[in-house]
């Protein structure tokens, strides 16, 4: 019986002897710091991206293309005469999709797929001298992100 009174002494003077403590209270929640974003800057022959805070339109990028007025920039992507980029918009998916619709159109962009899955998702696909451009929407914390994709003619 010593024994064992012993041994469950031993163990549990050894466990607080390993930093074993309870944990403190957990403090009340507040609102979750928001990390930067990461950034990448990469440049291989043939490819570019730029992704985080300090990015800009590719060199080549189509004028016709305008980004929208208050838009910030997350991501470039050049791979040849392909453009992918990406930005934020204040504002829900559906006032932001409306949005887009007619600023394309009105640089002679030509729709040819609309697909709405409110409140998750919205694509708009147009032509224009046979180049593609291709657009999806989806929440983003308290406004939007927009993926643009630029695709060049086919041959």
């Amino acid at each position: 019986m010593k024994i064992r009174t012993l041994t469950a002494v031993l163990f549990a003077f050894a466990v607080s002897a390993c930093g074993h403590h309870e944990p403190a209270a957990i403090p009340a929640a507040s609102a979750p710091a928001v990390a930067p974003p990461k950034e990448e800057h990469v440049s291989v022959p043939g490819m570019t991206v730029d992704s985080g805070a300090n990015v800009a339109l590719p060199a080549d990028f189509p004028k016709d293309i305008p980004i929208p007025a208050g838009a910030v920039l997350t991501d470039a992507i050049s791979m040849g005469k392909i453009n992918v980029v990406a930005f934020r918009l204040s504002g829900d998916p559906t006032s932001v999709f409306a949005t887009l619709l007619p600023l394309y159109q009105a640089q002679g962009w030509k729709n040819y797929s609309r697909v709405g899955g409110e409140p998750v998702l919205g694509t708009d696909g147009f032509e224009k001298d046979g180049r593609r451009l291709i657009y999806t929407v989806v929440p983003d914390g308290t406004g939007s992100k927009v993926s643009l994709r630029h695709y060049p003619p086919m041959k």
